[in-house]
């Protein structure tokens, strides 16, 4: 089952647009940012084509599925950015957990089910700065020499994939999945799509003061498949970082103590180690 607009416009409270097949949701709510859309807008397509997840890789977005970009215009600066993944993982977690499924948090941006870690959702967080897009990076990292303290955060898009209403067989991807009906049996798309978006505004605007981001680490905290784990980092550069991760700071970097000493990790694929 896929996603009815008209019920899904009738239980949220912002514009909502809805497409039966787009290449990326993240690109359509990135246009209607640029448009001057109001926060909250909500972009949901029955399929995606070319969609993507934080390090570029395919996401695998058939029918039955929740593909949705929410439109945020956040109160803080650039240098905030990174809080906005942790609201998205813990709204697609709270989502799941509303139609009765377990579920952990990965770093940075994973909703996991099981030991063995099945993926149930993903978040890819991409903020416009100073008309420029930076997907899945320190905005000073992507733009060099800018002070994310300084520099103008237009708007924001997080988009978040829910494998809702369809099997685990459907989704085209090389790596251990689930998906709701799998977990729970048959659920209704549009009321997934519903609380998402109910619960990813709520926690965007918690995270926008610093005792309220500190509430919501306390909460990814309660639900991390990855603290107190021994793990290994891929970074996109190339490079490899293995330790125990022990902790996230306020910019939302995987702090690992390896054999050489405290790495903080801003991006990259992270995987858990057996202990030796």
């Amino acid at each position: 089952m896929t996603v009815d607009a008209d019920r899904l416009r009738s239980l949220v409270d912002a514009p909502v647009v809805h497409r039966e097949s787009v290449p990326s949701t993240n690109d359509i709510a990135r246009a209607e940012g640029r448009d001057g859309a109001a926060h909250g807008t909500f972009v949901v397509a029955d399929e995606q084509t070319a969609g993507r997840g934080r390090t570029g890789n395919t996401w695998a977005s058939p029918p039955g599925g929740v593909w949705s970009s929410t439109l945020v215009r956040p109160s803080f600066d650039a240098s905030h950015v990174g809080r906005l993944t942790f609201a998205g993982g813990l709204a697609a977690a709270e989502t799941a957990e509303e139609s009765g499924v377990d579920v952990d948090l990965k770093w940075p941006n994973d909703v996991v089910v099981g030991g063995d870690a099945r993926k149930l959702c993903g978040v890819l967080t991409e903020a416009v700065v100073d008309e420029v897009p930076v997907a899945g990076k320190p905005v000073d990292e992507v733009l060099p020499g800018t002070d994310p303290a300084d520099a103008e955060l237009s708007f924001a898009v997080l988009g978040i994939g829910v494998n809702a209403d369809l099997d685990p067989g459907d989704l085209d991807v090389d790596r251990d999945v689930t998906t709701l009906r799998a977990e729970t049996g048959d659920v209704d798309a549009t009321d997934v799509a519903a609380t998402l978006h109910e619960r990813l505004l709520a926690w965007v605007e918690t995270v926008a003061t610093d005792d309220g981001f500190a509430d919501a680490l306390d909460a990814w905290r309660e639900r991390s498949a990855t603290l107190g784990k021994r793990v290994r980092v891929e970074t996109r550069d190339g490079g490899t970082v293995v330790g125990e991760a022990t902790g996230v700071t306020s910019r939302g970097a995987l702090v690992v103590e390896t054999a050489d000493g405290r790495v903080d990790v801003t991006e990259g694929e992270c995987s858990r180690l057996r202990r030796a």
